[in-house]
C-alpha cells in the first residue's frame, strides 16, 4: 500500500476508535500515549523567562496531576509547557526539538482537558496560530499526528512532505509509531467498551 494511504486509513481509524470513548476517556487514552514523552521535558531545568509561575519540572509534575484528576493551576503549567515548546523549536540541536514538541503536546492535551483556552507564553500571546500541526481532521488525531514523529524521536515533517521527500527522514519509523498508536487506541477502545457492555443495567 502506498504511505500516503497508509497514513490516512491509519489516522482515520484513530479517529473511529477515539469516536467511541467519552471525552474523559479519550483524555486519558491520549494521557497514555503521550506519558513516556513527560520524562524528556521534566528532565529540563534551564530558567526560559525571569519570573515564571513554574519551573518545567513543577509543570511536568502538575500535569500528571491534572491527569490523575487533581485540580491544579491549569494556566500555569500550560505557560511554562508553551515556553519550554517556543524556546527548545528555536534551537537547531534536534534532540531539543524532540522536548519541544513533547510540550507542545501536553499543553495541547491540557487544552483538551480544560476546554478552554489557557493562559500561553509572553512570546506566544496574540499569536492565533496552534504550535500543534493542523494536518489532521480533530485535535486528537492532530496531536497523535505530532506524536508519531516525536516519539520514533524525529522533528516533525508534514506526511505528504516526508512521502514526497523520504531521505529528509525516517518516514518508516514514523509510520510504525502511528501503527502501534493505533494498537494502543483500538485496545484501549475495546476494553473500555467491554468494560460499559458488561456493566450491570441500573
Amino acid at each position: 500500500m502506498h504511505d500516503g494511504d497508509d497514513v490516512r486509513r491509519i489516522a482515520g481509524n484513530h479517529d473511529e476508535f477515539a469516536g467511541r470513548l467519552d471525552p474523559q476517556a479519550r483524555l486519558a487514552c491520549l494521557y497514555g500515549l503521550m506519558a513516556p514523552l513527560l520524562d524528556l521535558v521534566e528532565r529540563e531545568d534551564e530558567e526560559l523567562s525571569d519570573d515564571p509561575v513554574l519551573s518545567t519540572p513543577e509543570a511536568v509534575r502538575e500535569l500528571r496531576k491534572a491527569a490523575a484528576g487533581e485540580r491544579v493551576d491549569v494556566d500555569g503549567v500550560h505557560e511554562q509547557l508553551t515556553e519550554v515548546g517556543l524556546c527548545y523549536s528555536e534551537d537547531q540541536d534536534p534532540e531539543r526539538h524532540i522536548v519541544s514538541q513533547s510540550a507542545y503536546a501536553a499543553a495541547a492535551w491540557l487544552r483538551l482537558q480544560a476546554g478552554r483556552k489557557l493562559r500561553t507564553t509572553a512570546y506566544l500571546e496574540g499569536d492565533d496560530e496552534d504550535p500543534v500541526p493542523p494536518f489532521a481532521p480533530s485535535a486528537f488525531t492532530r496531536i497523535v499526528d505530532l506524536l508519531a514523529w516525536t516519539r520514533s524521536d524525529q522533528m516533525y515533517f508534514h506526511w505528504e512532505d516526508a512521502i514526497a521527500d523520504p531521505e529528509d527522514c525516517d518516514l518508516p519509523a514514523a509510520i510504525r509509531e502511528l501503527r502501534a498508536m493505533h494498537v494502543e487506541i483500538s485496545g484501549f477502545s475495546e476494553e473500555r467498551y467491554s468494560r460499559d457492555s458488561s456493566a450491570p443495567a441500573e
